[in-house]
């Protein structure tokens, strides 16, 4: 199973279509989003997939739980999320409750720990979890835009840097 993680869009609307294109190309039906969609009406672009949203600190989650549903009832969202995909455990958060992020992490309870808000791509090995920043599409902070596909059957990451250059 291939699923994309994406976070901290921030609105920025030329990126997610160049996001979504490529996130089609690649056969992918599952996006994790890591958070500060700013906007809910982002989740659109994404509404012919199935979609995991943890709030971030830019977001406000009624309203993102209330689009979610729009778009169809088996998408979650919430604070933090606790999923399970071909038997492998994941926690997904934000990551601005960063005690709460370093909890999972080293609690060795999840295969995957995905977080966003540092716009930061990162992906590495800490204790029993395979810890996933995909970066950011959009924000302030200047620095390259990036998101990942991550291969659960063979563990495979594929970090995608600045999709949208010609």
């Amino acid at each position: 199973m291939k699923i994309a993680i994406i976070s901290d869009t921030h609105n920025n609307l030329n990126n997610i279509q160049a996001v979504r294109q490529l996130i089609l190309a690649e056969g992918v039906k599952v996006i994790i989003h890591c958070g500060d969609l700013t906007e809910p009406d982002v989740l659109d672009y994404f509404g012919d997939f199935r979609l995991y949203v943890v709030y971030g600190n830019g977001d406000y989650g009624p309203d993102v739980s209330e689009r979610l549903e729009w778009l169809g009832t088996e998408n979650q969202s919430d604070n933090n999320l606790v999923l399970d995909f071909d038997g492998k455990k994941i926690f997904v958060a934000h990551g601005h409750d960063v005690a709460g992020l370093n909890r999972a992490i080293s609690s060795g309870l999840y295969d995957y720990v995905f977080h966003g808000h540092t716009h930061r791509c990162r992906g590495e090995k800490v204790g029993n979890s395979r810890v996933i920043n995909p970066g950011s599409l959009g924000g302030k902070k200047v620095g390259a835009r990036s998101f990942v596909i991550l291969d659960l059957k063979n563990d495979k990451l594929k970090i995608i840097v600045e999709p949208f250059k010609p």
